[in-house]
Formats: C-alpha cells, sequence, structure tokens
C-alpha cells in the first residue's frame, strides 16, 4: 500500500467495517464533532493521525512501512 493520509485511512476503516462516527468515536475516544471534523477537513494532530495509522494497519493486516522507526513501547 503507499502512504495514506490519516483522513483516507479513516474513511478505510469506517466504510470497510461498516462503522458511523459515533462507532469511530468511541474506538478513538473522542467526540463525534471531532471525527465528523476529521472526515471532512482532515486536520487530524500527529498523535490522533498515529492512532488513526496503528488502527488502518492493524485492521488491514498490512505492515505499517513507519513501524520500523518507531519502537513497540512507544506504540502505547
Amino acid at each position: 500500500m503507499s502512504a495514506k493520509t490519516p483522513q483516507s485511512m479513516l474513511k478505510w476503516i469506517s466504510r470497510e467495517y461498516k462503522m458511523s462516527a459515533g462507532d469511530l468515536a468511541r474506538m478513538f475516544q473522542r467526540d463525534q464533532r471531532t471525527i465528523h471534523q476529521w472526515l471532512r477537513e482532515g486536520r487530524i494532530s500527529i498523535k490522533n493521525g498515529s492512532r488513526i495509522r496503528t488502527s488502518f494497519y492493524f485492521l488491514s493486516g498490512a505492515p505499517d512501512p513507519t513501524a520500523s522507526e518507531r519502537s513497540p513501547i512507544d506504540m502505547t
């Protein structure tokens, strides 16, 4: 998979797993309005983008190309 934006990863998770904005809000422990903003505008902080990326690669079963840059301890 090529490099994707956190917004496109979030849309993929939503589409692939049929998750509503409320479901995503619970998954990422954010407010539903925040999820709507992420999906609409794509302005996602680095910390939240990292959480989305980790979830995306876990759910897609593909290796994270940036995983070698981080130790497993950093991912908690």
